[in-house]
């Protein structure tokens, strides 16, 4: 049975932790079927309690026509302080389904994105170079983060590739003069996802040495782009770095997200060798995430440990693990009880925080409650600024 056969008949789950787990399993996964979102989304607006993990954890999902009128229909009735995750959507629509639709879309998507889509659709090459070389230089020199400007800038690379204005020669070009830098520029990062999209597979090793530098931006796309790969290979090349703690967060989440036999006797070998609690959850995480019954020996045995780590959520994660698979164990309710106990204390805190400010806690970039918190520090969001 596949990945996404036993995913299946947990898709939409009453059980409101097995729900969240499935859409942590699926976050990062590239082949989710687009008819998945669109069930995903109704969930969202049937059932309020779903909402903001369903509407965070699709985003990286297909948004085809059937979800853009789902949107549509009921961004309307949202409350206006917690629409802004449904709105974020809209973000990542294709060029040619936004403007299909842009006459309901008009009021969500401003002008300069309406006069980009254009661009896309209807720009010279010599056009849309020029643009995304502007685009990156307002990244390079601004004080802060421009999510807005970032996302343009990936439409407009995405727009290099589909028209194969881009050649390999040329990112390995701009690939090698990044690496000789501390610091990667946005040009840099955006060949990266350019990698990602054309598939480049001498670039692997390339991508995997990447997980150890000290930059969010570049990790999450090296990771991303290492998962489009979908094979033996790019596990085979990351899995060192499963054993270092300044890359086991995103190393882990390239090999949860490849769902081969090698993906988990990797992640099984790289638990044994690891020495550090934190780490082990981690490792343990990403093995409930491949829904292989091979790593009950490794996840058994993890829940025997008196004290875990804080990093994960890990009563959740192997009850759902178990749950999904219709294992058996002793303490399956236990590990139920205290992770709904968690859940609903994050909950609480969550609508407190909303009475106390006028915007939701998980807002920018719409960071995942289970992601890598972008402060840097190491943990999960929802166990950091999350809180």
């Amino acid at each position: 049975m596949t990945f996404l056969e036993k995913v299946k008949p947990h898709l939409i789950s009453d059980d409101i932790l097995i729900q969240e787990t499935v859409l942590h399993t699926l976050h990062d996964y590239p082949s989710v079927p687009e008819e998945w979102t669109v069930a995903l989304l109704r969930e969202a607006f049937k059932h309020k309690e779903k909402q903001s993990s369903i509407l965070i954890y699709v985003e990286k999902q297909t948004i085809n026509e059937e979800a853009v009128q789902i949107l549509l229909e009921n961004i309307p009735k949202m409350d206006q302080s917690e629409n802004h995750l449904a709105l974020g959507l809209l973000d990542y629509l294709e060029p040619e389904l936004a403007r299909k639709y842009k006459e309901p879309l008009k009021r969500y998507i401003n002008d300069d994105t309406w006069a980009l889509y254009e661009l896309i659709e209807n720009g010279t090459e010599e056009d849309v170079y020029e643009e995304y070389a502007k685009t990156i230089n307002s990244l390079d020199r601004a004080d802060s983060y421009q999510h807005d400007k970032f996302v343009k800038a990936k439409k407009l690379a995405k727009c290099l590739v589909q028209n194969n204005w881009i050649t390999a020669e040329e990112i390995a070009f701009d690939i090698e003069n990044e690496l000789k830098k501390k610091w990667f520029s946005y040009s840099g990062i955006l060949s990266v996802y350019m990698i990602g999209l054309l598939k480049l597979p001498q670039f692997i090793p390339v991508l995997a040495r990447l997980l150890v530098r000290d930059d969010d931006i570049l990790l999450e796309e090296a990771a991303f782009a290492l998962i489009c790969f979908q094979n033996d290979d790019v596990v085979k090349e990351v899995a060192p770095y499963l054993k270092k703690s300044d890359s086991i967060i995103f190393a882990a989440s390239v090999v949860e997200n490849i769902k081969t036999d090698l993906a988990v006797e990797v992640l099984r070998e790289a638990y044994r060798a690891a020495k550090e609690l934190e780490d082990q959850d981690l490792l343990i995480e990403a093995l409930c995430h491949q829904l292989s019954k091979v790593a009950l020996p490794e996840i058994s045995a993890h829940m025997e440990n008196e004290y875990l780590s804080g990093l994960v959520d890990i009563e959740q994660v192997v009850y759902s693990y178990y749950s999904i698979l219709g294992e058996q164990h002793p303490e399956l309710e236990e590990w139920k009880h205290a992770a709904m106990e968690s859940e609903m204390d994050y909950r609480n805190a969550q609508k407190q925080s909303n009475t106390l400010q006028s915007v939701p806690v998980r807002n920018e970039n719409q960071v995942g409650r289970n992601d890598p918190c972008p402060c840097g520090s190491g943990k999960k969001y929802k166990k950091c600024c999350g809180k």
